[in-house]
């Protein structure tokens, strides 16, 4: 269960401020709304649920931080920050109930919620003529290969720094114990002081295999999952253009059926009208589903061009935040290595971060917009 704190000052919420406990699937049912509601839209990604260790502090603490930030995005979103689910999972006291009325009534408007979500592209098939779309997919093909490709890279260096902190800190207590034995003080001062550096330097690796995993990996992680959110709006696409054509196909039946009728004298001369009034009907249908599609093609590319210009920030930040982290434990080892006449090589390295991180900020501007909620 997470508890999740809404600070806004929209005025389609009753309050400034308020919380609610909301559950994994919850988060789940979120997603599955709002891209049913806004085709063409990238909808920000649930992070995925893990069947094993899903009580792992480290994996319950990494959850809550992607579900915090899944969260801030929508909220922050132009289109996403306005539709109705997202309020009513915001500032709902009675969300088990109202999420079973959505359910009836979305079953009401589109023959269920299951069918809705997970329905299969029907009518004629669809042939892409804009190459842009192609161009896309074979290019998110491979992204996606390489961000996964670096997720497992950095999953491997994350173990790497942590098996190398233990066989550290076995070093570290080796040494330790050793200073206490009954040796010449001047050598047991300079054994402590290698066990005081062994120390920190275990520490330093544990705290950046866990930033490893919180910066670099989490956004790689993030994005990487973004992509089937991109197909996903791809796909909603296509949906509308099938909408589109069926309503075409049952405008040409409407017609065909008032030719028919007319040409064997079935239409009296008071149901004319009715008629009419149908195929004008019909020819409405048809002509909004053609501006639908027209209209979630251009919103679709515009969502991409979206998704690129955030991945390049979300990336710089956690680059950014992982140097400056890098950084800081670099320097906190210093003040033990300068003891032992190490410190001008350590000072070297500390420089080549610095060096790369200031490279970092000129290439890519700062600045991100503040979100609305937070998860707990």
């Amino acid at each position: 269960m997470y508890t999740v704190h809404t600070r806004t000052s929209s005025p389609l919420f009753a309050k400034p401020a308020f919380s609610v406990l909301r559950r994994y699937s919850d988060f789940l049912w979120l997603y599955e709304m709002l891209n049913i509601n806004n085709p063409g839209v990238v909808v920000p990604p649930v992070p995925e649920k893990n069947t094993f260790g899903r009580f792992d502090d480290q994996f319950v603490r990494q959850r809550r931080l992607g579900l915090e930030k899944c969260i801030q995005k929508i909220a922050n979103h132009p289109v996403l920050g306005k539709d109705e689910d997202l309020k009513l999972f915001l500032e709902s006291d009675t969300f088990s109930l109202d999420i079973k009325h959505r359910k009836a009534e979305l079953a009401n408007e589109r023959g269920g919620l299951m069918a809705s979500i997970g329905q299969t592209l029907t009518g004629p098939r669809f042939n892409e003529t804009d190459e842009w779309f192609d161009r896309q997919k074979a290019y998110l093909d491979s992204l996606e290969s390489q961000l996964r490709g670096l997720a497992k890279a950095i999953e491997f260096v994350a173990k790497q720094r942590s098996d190398i902190s233990v066989a550290t800190g076995e070093f570290a207590q080796t040494v330790a114990d050793l200073s206490t034995c009954d040796i010449a003080s001047q050598l047991a001062q300079s054994l402590a002081g290698l066990g005081d550096v062994e120390r920190k330097a275990q520490d330093m690796q544990n705290a950046q295999s866990e930033a490893d995993l919180t910066t670099i990996m989490a956004t790689v992680d993030e994005y990487a999952r973004l992509i089937n959110s991109v197909r996903m709006a791809f796909t909603s696409r296509i949906r509308t253009y099938h909408s589109w054509r069926n309503m075409e196909s049952e405008l040409v039946r409407v017609r065909q059926n008032h030719e028919r009728n007319r040409a064997q004298g079935r239409i009296p001369s008071d149901r004319l009208g009715y008629a009419l009034n149908q195929i004008a009907e019909a020819e409405r249908r048809a002509m909004e589903a053609k501006r639908e599609f027209e209209n979630v093609s251009k919103l679709t590319k515009t969502e991409v061009a979206r998704f690129e210009q955030e991945r390049i920030e979300d990336m710089k930040d956690s680059l950014n935040l992982f140097l400056e982290g890098m950084i800081t434990r670099q320097r906190q080892v210093c003040i033990v290595l300068s003891r032992l006449g190490l410190l001008r090589t350590h000072l070297q390295l500390i420089n080549n971060w610095e060096v790369y991180q200031q490279m970092l900020l000129k290439k890519v501007g700062n600045g991100r917009a503040a979100a609305a909620a937070n998860v707990s």
